[in-house]
């Protein structure tokens, strides 16, 4: 647990620093929401796939009402990737696009099969982690270390502090440990067991 709190630390320091670096792409955003989506979906066996629909514009309707943001909605059982998220997550690497969409098919996985936390921010934490999972797993894809600190780097920039509100996600140091974590489990054998709350 020193270990994982020691490099929660040194992500979370780096990813302050590197957020004021440009960052070239290596992959287009369709090649990382494609890549990313059907690695998840080999990873449970293209069973409860939720659908995909990205480059979305901001406001757009959908059957859970306007979409401000990226999100998963229960009630179509759909994935949701925003224009506005793809162009920030690009600020700090393409590797930060594919923990956006790792990140809301897990709360699909937590609505398909019952498992998501009633408290907001435990249940986006798990999400968080559970995406660190997806992304270590995806078979054909491998995360170098400037991959994961591009993903440390938007989970630090997303957290909040807006303890009252029902939109609070967790802090960025929060967010950080929780998909390192989800990272790291899927590399040394705990996998998916790593997220349970």
């Amino acid at each position: 647990m020193k270990a994982l709190k020691a490099l929660t630390t040194a992500l979370v320091s780096l990813s302050t620093v590197l957020a004021n670096i440009p960052v070239k792409a290596e992959w287009a955003p369709k090649a990382v929401v494609d890549g990313v989506y059907a690695g998840i979906q080999h990873i449970h066996g293209y069973k409860a796939t939720p659908r995909l629909i990205w480059d979305v514009a901001k406001g757009s309707p959908s059957r859970c009402g306007r979409v401000y943001g990226s999100l998963y909605c229960k009630l179509n059982h759909t994935v949701y990737i925003t224009r506005q998220d793809i162009q920030m997550a690009y600020h700090f690497g393409d590797a930060a696009l594919a923990y956006i969409v790792a990140h809301e098919y897990a709360h699909a996985m937590q609505t398909a099969y019952g498992f998501e936390p009633r408290i907001t921010p435990i249940s986006e934490l798990q999400a968080d982690c559970l995406a660190g999972v997806y992304l270590g797993l995806i078979p054909n894809i491998v995360f170098d270390e400037r991959d994961t600190l591009e993903i440390a780097s938007l989970a630090y920039h997303i957290g909040d502090y807006d303890w009252g509100s029902r939109h609070h996600h967790g802090t960025p140091e929060q967010r950080v440990k929780a998909v390192v974590l989800g990272m790291r489990s899927a590399v040394n054998g705990k996998s998916f067991a790593a997220c349970r709350v």
